[in-house]
């Protein structure tokens, strides 16, 4: 899995988050269906990028070839990682080659220096969410007596699940690598650059916009404004 495929898989587990809310239907078995995946797909990455360290000059090297990375693109199925698969395909090999890269170290550090910052940045996210559903919560109680009691119950346990989704994504963040001292400082330098390569928010958009559950709730009545 490349860092195209890698967002991708984060992404949907963002808008799987939002669709509980909007939707108004919490799903249980979906929430632990997403946690597993989550569980998984960490647990690989920190045991695949636990024996390296980057410095600058790994993190320059990736700035430098993030384009041409990723247009390797990632792979047939975005719910599984196989760190394997990439080291055996040829067209990574060939262009790790090409710019006189160690194929595998290149790929242990580069994953390492994105899962650092996928980490930080989901971190910092949920963080954030406690006061983000209070204002919610908040919207909600203002339109109870608009939207009936049966909506506003709805709306509530939505909102209650959403909490509850994002601090089971919050936990399993926390199986990605911690930096150490020297890359902390790394990413310091870096930090702006980087995110702006890896956390391209427009696409995501798209994808979401793309998602068949983002059409059926654009599409329903009871949550046009």
């Amino acid at each position: 899995m490349t860092s195209t495929a890698i967002k991708k898989f984060l992404g949907g587990m963002m808008i799987a988050l939002v669709s509980v809310t909007v939707l108004a239907q919490p799903d249980t078995v979906a929430m632990e269906d997403a946690n597993q995946k989550l569980e998984e797909i960490f647990t690989e990455v920190n045991a695949f990028t636990s024996e390296v360290r980057f410095g600058a000059e790994d993190v320059e090297s990736l700035i430098d070839l993030w384009a041409e990375y990723e247009e390797l693109g990632g792979t047939d199925d975005e719910e599984t990682i196989d760190f394997d698969a990439i080291l055996a395909d040829s067209r990574y090999r060939s262009w790790a080659s090409s710019h006189g890269l160690v194929a595998e170290d290149w790929l242990r550090k580069t994953a390492r220096i994105s899962m650092v910052l996928y980490r930080e940045q989901m971190l910092e996210a949920a963080a954030e969410m406690p006061d983000q559903m209070r204002q919610q919560m908040e919207m909600i109680e203002q339109q109870r007596d608009q939207v009936g009691e049966e909506i506003y119950e709805q709306m509530k346990a939505s909102m209650e699940a959403s909490v509850q989704y994002a601090e089971m994504i919050a936990e399993q963040v926390k199986l990605l690598p911690v930096p150490t001292a020297a890359e902390a400082a790394v990413l310091d330098e870096y930090r702006e650059v980087l995110i702006t390569l890896m956390m391209d928010d427009d696409e995501d958009y798209e994808d979401y916009e793309d998602d068949e559950d983002y059409e059926d709730y654009e599409d329903d009545e009871d949550y046009q404004e």
